[in-house]
Formats: C-alpha cells, structure tokens, sequence
C-alpha cells in the first residue's frame, strides 16, 4: 500500500544553468537557515520570513526551474529551491511555516528530495540539487509543452543519456544502492519508505554523483528498495510512460551499466525481487543477454554459499562476465 506517491518537477533542457551564477545567497535563502537553524517559531522570525515569500512569488517565473506532473520548482538561491504544487493558492496562501522533521532520513547521503521547511499545503523548501545548475536527470526529461516524439525519445536516450551513465564509475551506483539500504531500515508507525522509481527523472546527475529527490513514499511493504527499481530507473524505463530501447548498437552499453548495478545491490544486499512486477523488470532488461530466472537464482544462490563478502563480490563478478560477455558476443 503506498501512501504519498508525487512525481518529480523536471527542468526542459538537457543542461540548464539558472539566472544566478557562482554559489549566491539570497535574503530569502538566509532567512530561511535562521528560521531553520533556530528551530523557533518566533513571530518575528515568522514575519520576515512570509514577507520575503510574498516578494519571492511575485518574481518566482523568472527563477523557474522545471515542472513536473504535479509541482513546478523555482529557484531560490544555491542552497534551496521552492516546490510548488499545481493545487497550491499561492495568490492567498495561509502561510504557517512550520520546520520538516528530516531526522528519519538523516542517514540518506544521495536523498535531496526531503523538505526542509514549508509554508502551507504544497509549498515547501527543498536542497538545492545542483548549485551551478549543471544537471542531468535520467533517462528522458517530460516536456510538458511539447512532447517529444518517441523517435526523438530513442534517439536522445542512445546518444545522451546511455553514454553518460554508463560511464560513471561503480562508486556512483554504490552510492545510490547504501541509500537504498539505509531506507529499508527506516520504518515508522508501522511503514516502511520507499524510492519513487517509476519515473527516472526523479535521479539526477551532478557531476559524477547520482541524487535522488521527489518525495519518499510511505508503504507497508518490508524492505520495498531493491534491485529491479535501480534496473527500472536506469534501463527499463525511459520515462514514466515508455520502455527503453534495446539494440545492438547500445548493448555494449547496456551491459556496461547493468553490472554496475548489479554489483552495487550486491554490495549492499538489497533485495533482488520486491513485488510482482519485479521480475518482468528483470525480463526485460535481460531478455537479449541471459535468462533472467537463471541468473536470479545463481544470485540467491551466491548469498547462500558465500557469506564473505569481499569472496562472493569476486564471485559475481566472474558470473556477470560469464553470463553476459558470452551471450553479447553470440550476436556477432
């Protein structure tokens, strides 16, 4: 059962560098950290703070970031943004600024998604992921105004997205796949927390790291991150509506990036299959490699008979280059 499912606001460009250049600071952004920092309620501190909100949506088009399915970003400053929800009444906003406890998620290194503070329903402040603005989200960003063609789509995720992410070095992945791990640990009132992984564009990339936003989302399942939701955001799904390509010219590609994956859920024992719709993840990303179910099963099978763990990554390293070098070269 999911409880809080918000897609992510995506910028339209590829790259995108924001009015403000270098790392800057606005009265905004300072106001913010004294209201934060001080953990206070102070009327007076309450009063700066909405009159600087009020300035800060009269001039807020300017500064927009992206938009998403539900909620549209703005920049704030280097350090924060503001998200918006489309339902939001930012004309007559019943402004109550109120601190968001972040504590359950203090763990999370790669998370950006979790608010900092917000004023009333569907406005919140949120981290800055990228200060200079240099970012990549994965797989294809929505373009909200004009759709792109699917030909596009495809032609966009073999020659900009795949190279790029493919090409990150494992420490990338492992980043992402510790984060994974360390949520399924959080639970509260009875629920666990859960990445959104149905959209990609909710994992961006900022330099050579991966950061995660949108909202986590509240769920009864144990251990909901697992492996099949990094296969799903990174080489099931171009976006949320349209499965990614699969050719010979980007297999080499392909492989690449799915050992990455592999070997950082290893790293961190994340649960190989989580629910149903899993295992047609693991299907189709495998489909034209190896049979899925055999490699699931040698997997499980190496978490069973190699409990060292340095031992069962060389393990699993060899089985990857077994089970996918060979099939890639039947091709040719």
């Amino acid at each position: 059962m999911e409880i809080n499912r918000i897609s992510t606001p995506t910028s339209n460009n590829t790259y995108r560098k924001p009015s403000f250049c270098g790392y800057t600071r606005t009265k905004f952004g300072r106001s913010i950290d004294e209201f934060v920092s001080a953990n206070s309620n102070e009327a007076e501190k309450i009063k700066t703070l909405t009159n600087l909100f009020h300035q800060f949506l009269g001039k807020s088009q300017k500064n927009e970031l992206g938009e998403g399915y539900r909620a549209n970003v703005y920049k704030i400053d280097d350090k924060y943004v503001l998200k918006i929800d489309k339902t939001a009444n930012i004309y007559n906003p019943i402004l109550n600024p109120s601190h968001e406890k972040t504590s359950l998620f203090k763990n999370l290194k790669a998370y950006f998604g979790g608010s900092v503070m917000s004023f009333n329903n569907g406005i919140k402040v949120l981290k800055n992921v990228s200060s200079n603005g240099e970012q990549l989200p994965a797989g294809i960003k929505v373009h909200f105004k004009s759709p792109m063609p699917l030909s596009e789509k495809i032609t966009t995720w073999n020659t900009k997205y795949l190279p790029k992410f493919s090409n990150l070095p494992q420490k990338a992945y492992d980043q992402i796949a510790k984060d994974f791990s360390n949520l399924n640990k959080v639970t509260s009132g009875g629920y666990s927390y859960e990445f959104d992984t149905i959209n990609p564009n909710n994992f961006i990339l900022v330099g050579n790291t991966i950061r995660i936003v949108d909202d986590v989302n509240e769920t009864l399942q144990k251990n909901p991150n697992g492996v099949a939701g990094l296969l799903r955001v990174f080489l099931e799904m171009m976006d949320t509506d349209t499965q990614a390509p699969k050719d010979l010219m980007n297999m080499g590609m392909r492989h690449s990036l799915l050992k990455k994956i592999i070997l950082a859920g290893e790293k961190y024992e994340l649960p190989l299959v989580t629910k149903q719709k899993d295992l047609r993840t693991w299907q189709y990303v495998l489909e034209d490699t190896c049979d899925s179910r055999t490699l699931l099963d040698k997997l499980k099978k190496y978490r069973q008979i190699y409990p060292d763990m340095n031992i069962r990554l060389e393990k699993v390293k060899q089985l990857l280059e077994d089970e996918i070098n060979y099939n890639y070269t039947i091709f040719y």
